[in-house]
């Protein structure tokens, strides 16, 4: 079992189990592209995520997809209409409250990879309204070593 940690600008830390059985080459992309740091922002269309750029090698198939999303799941979105262009856009997202993926085109189908462990969904929250009501910051992610 496979897990990540992923820390914000403040020093908060979210380890997450990634969900190989259920998403294995979306695991294994994500894996692969560790460690990496981004901007993270607030969704506007998705309401409590907060999203981030990523760049895979490869681009993941889909699996395990979904519209209907819960508290501290982490998925993986591409413009799956225009994949076969060379400069897709490829997003991480992570959940702080059950929503409906959608976007300005309408709903958007998403793979969930990841889900963060249990204890921590209530700091989640925190960290997700920060960023709601004051802008961007910086994340990372890394491989998370027990």
């Amino acid at each position: 079992m496979r897990r990540i940690v992923i820390t914000f600008e403040n020093g908060e830390k979210f380890p997450a189990t990634l969900q190989e059985d259920l998403a294995p080459q979306t695991c294994e992309q994500v894996w692969e592209a560790l460690p990496f740091t981004s901007v993270v922002k607030h969704s506007r269309w998705s309401g409590r995520e907060v999203n981030f750029e990523l760049k895979t090698n490869v681009h993941p198939k889909r699996e395990n997809q979904t519209i209907s999303t819960s508290v501290g799941e982490v998925i993986y979105w591409r413009d799956w209409l225009n994949e076969s262009e060379p400069d897709v856009c490829e997003v991480l997202a992570i959940y702080y409250g059950a929503e409906h993926t959608r976007s300005h085109k309408g709903d958007e189908l998403v793979s969930v990879f990841a889900k963060i462990d249990q204890d921590h969904l209530k700091r989640l929250k925190t960290v997700g309204e920060r960023i709601w009501l004051q802008g961007t910051e910086t994340i990372q992610l890394q491989k998370l070593s027990e």
